[in-house]
């Protein structure tokens, strides 16, 4: 190899060195669910990176890249306590993203600790908006167990087109003692669960706007919300009495049904044994029409001789076996006999 294509090599290898360099030092790619910011020296350069692909710095610069996925929260249980001075421990859980990677590193840097300024501004936004309802708003999200609850029993308990054997109102109280949740003119509520939801959401954000953390809180949930346990065994007693309750009167309308289809059976059963009684009746006395129509023809064929085997079927019941008869000639029997002419007799 001559000298010029030794110097040729030299420098392709070079270009190749270089390349590989820049490269290295002057390219990153950033994926779809990154965001990146750029700094120099410990100042970041630029607006941060939101777009997946290729980009080039300079040598000396770092890069940065977070991550702009949903993250969750989870923070400890809360106690706080309500409008009408209930004790309550509230569990709930959030999802947020940075929103603005350059603010976020400037005031947070890392994942751990934006969880930490997370507990404060959430748990904050949970006292003070609870604070403003009763419990029963914290609990329910509407007025349908107030408005269905008692016609949702009474079908239970009713029976095809048959009337209502107990009342919802005598069945029991479960929930006859809670006020309804405040409704506009048009419906919408202004209590209940999900405005205290909204309520928590949009103080938590004006707490995080006002810090300045570079992260946007996305929702919140209530995962569980539940009494302390200075309460909670009356809170269990109650439900059980009302429990107790409602099963009495399901007890007591079964008892009452039972009652009045057992009367109606037997009301059925004496028509039908009237009927079969009636029936009966007339059947008998139909027979004994014909026995008589039958008797009365054989007695005007041969009177005498009806008298005489009519008499005989009276001694044939009365006598036993083996007896032996003796009749005076002042007896009906004799005198039957004896006016039976040869012939008969004979017979």
């Amino acid at each position: 190899m001559n000298r010029s294509g030794s110097a040729l090599l030299v420098l392709l290898i070079g270009l190749i060195g270089l390349t590989v360099v820049v490269f290295k030092f002057c390219v990153f790619t950033l994926n779809e669910w990154e965001q990146a910011i750029i700094t120099q020296f410990g100042e970041v350069q630029g607006e941060p990176r939101t777009e997946a692909g290729l980009y080039f710095k300079l040598p000396w610069h770092k890069v940065q890249t977070f991550d702009k996925r949903l993250q969750r929260w989870d923070g400890s249980q809360t106690t706080t306590i309500t409008r009408d001075r209930r004790t309550i421990n509230v569990d709930v859980t959030a999802r947020w993203r940075i929103s603005d990677a350059r603010r976020f590193r400037e005031t947070i840097r890392t994942m751990n600790q934006a969880d930490s300024r997370l507990n404060g501004i959430i748990e904050g936004a949970i006292k003070d908006e609870i604070a403003k309802y009763d419990l029963y708003e914290v609990v329910r999200s509407s007025n349908r167990i107030l408005d269905q609850g008692h016609d949702d029993m009474a079908k239970v308990i009713s029976a095809d087109d048959e009337e209502e054997i107990i009342s919802a109102d005598e069945l029991a109280t479960l929930g006859a003692d809670l006020p309804r949740l405040r409704q506009r003119s048009d419906g919408r509520y202004e209590a209940g669960r999900p405005i205290v939801l909204e309520g928590i959401l949009a103080e938590a954000r004006r707490r995080l706007e006002q810090v300045g953390l570079g992260i946007h809180l996305e929702d919140v949930l209530i995962k569980q919300l539940g009494y302390i346990r200075e309460i909670e065994s009356n809170v269990y007693a109650q439900m059980n009495a009302e429990l107790q309750k409602i099963a009495a009167g399901f007890r007591s309308g079964g008892q009452q049904r039972a009652e009045q289809r057992l009367g109606e059976m037997e009301r059925e059963l004496s028509i039908i044994e009237s009927g079969a009684i009636e029936r009966a009746a007339r059947i008998r006395g139909s027979a004994e029409g014909e026995s008589i129509a039958i008797y009365a023809e054989a007695y005007n064929q041969d009177p005498i001789f009806y008298q005489l085997l009519r008499s005989l079927e009276a001694y044939d019941k009365t006598l036993g076996e083996n007896t032996t008869l003796i009749l005076s000639t002042e007896t009906p029997l004799y005198e039957l006999i004896k006016r039976l002419p040869e012939k008969e007799m004979t017979n």
